[in-house]
């Protein structure tokens, strides 16, 4: 009778946890996470020098943390007369990494390039907080300084 009562209780166990147990199987083998997705795209994403725009903006939004990329798509869209996309992209880099004194350059080379001084002031001595003694970075500060509008000094604020 004991043994009756243990061989009913297991199959009642076993009839209960079988379905869990093949849902749990089919789950594991069959679902793509976005990380799958990831690993995928990685090859397409590896070079990114070569990939089209549409590519690298693709790449971004499977990897949105990677400054690499922003950068990248920065370069891209100042190379073709896009500041705005340009900044914005740089600057999205910039938060996500504030310390890279490389995209503190780029995007104080593009805020001189469209007549914001100060901007690329700022951007440059970010840039040398970053990187000290940056040749670049003191060379940017020095153009700023020359397109400063006359009669203004280096520390004054409108």
């Amino acid at each position: 009778m004991v043994s009756e009562v243990v061989l009913t209780r297991t199959r009642r166990w076993f009839d209960t946890l079988w379905p869990l147990a093949l849902l749990v199987v089919f789950l594991g083998t069959f679902r793509k996470t976005s990380h799958d997705a990831a690993d995928h795209a990685a090859p397409l994403c590896e070079e990114t020098s070569a990939s089209e725009l549409p590519t690298l903006e693709a790449c971004l939004s499977l990897d949105p943390q990677n400054v690499e990329l922003m950068t990248e798509i920065g370069d891209r869209y100042a190379a073709t007369g896009a500041g705005d996309r340009a900044e914005t992209m740089y600057r999205r880099a910039l938060a996500v990494d504030p310390h890279d004194g490389d995209v503190h350059l780029r995007l104080g080379d593009l805020l001189l390039t469209r007549g914001d001084a100060d901007g690329a002031r700022a951007a440059a001595q970010a840039a040398l907080r970053s990187q000290p003694g940056s040749v670049a970075a003191e060379r940017l500060i020095e153009r700023a300084a020359a397109r400063r509008p006359a009669g203004r000094a280096a520390g004054e604020r409108r």
